[in-house]
């Protein structure tokens, strides 16, 4: 669970990068507490992220698009996948995988992680345009 020392750091840290009306932490007093942030992306497309925060900061948090996505062939991206950097979805919202277990650390801040996120979405849209999975991108990076 996090403290409300780490929540006020992560607040602090996402008002000075976000708009105010970009994220909301939402039932952080029950066991099920997240943080719902809007990501736009460079084609002015608005995605919704819901970040699961149970277990964070000591946890890689769970994320997802509050919305099923679908790749460029409709089908849709509800199951882990490798080369398009997916996990098994809930609730009919796509599992974005953004940090591996080994690469996680309790320092990474939520800001970090939506980061992450958005950088997906971004090669998500390319996918949607070319046809090549999520992995081309992250191998074909500049």
């Amino acid at each position: 669970m996090m403290t409300s020392e780490r929540l006020t750091a992560e607040k602090t840290v996402l008002s000075s990068n976000l708009p105010a009306n970009a994220y909301r932490f939402c039932d952080m007093s029950t066991a099920n507490p997240y943080l719902v942030i809007a990501a736009l992306t460079n084609s002015r497309h608005v995605y919704t992220l819901r970040i699961e925060l149970d277990d964070f900061p000591a946890e890689v948090p769970k994320v997802f698009v509050n919305k099923m996505l679908y790749d460029k062939h409709g089908d849709a991206m509800d199951g882990c996948s490798g080369s398009m950097h997916t996990l098994t979805s809930e609730n009919g919202r796509t599992r974005i995988c953004h940090y591996g277990y080994n690469s996680w650390t309790p320092n990474v801040s939520l800001f970090k992680v939506y980061m992450k996120c958005r950088l997906w979405l971004e090669m998500y849209e390319a996918h949607l345009r070319t046809g090549k999975p999520i992995d081309y991108y992250l191998k074909h990076q500049a």
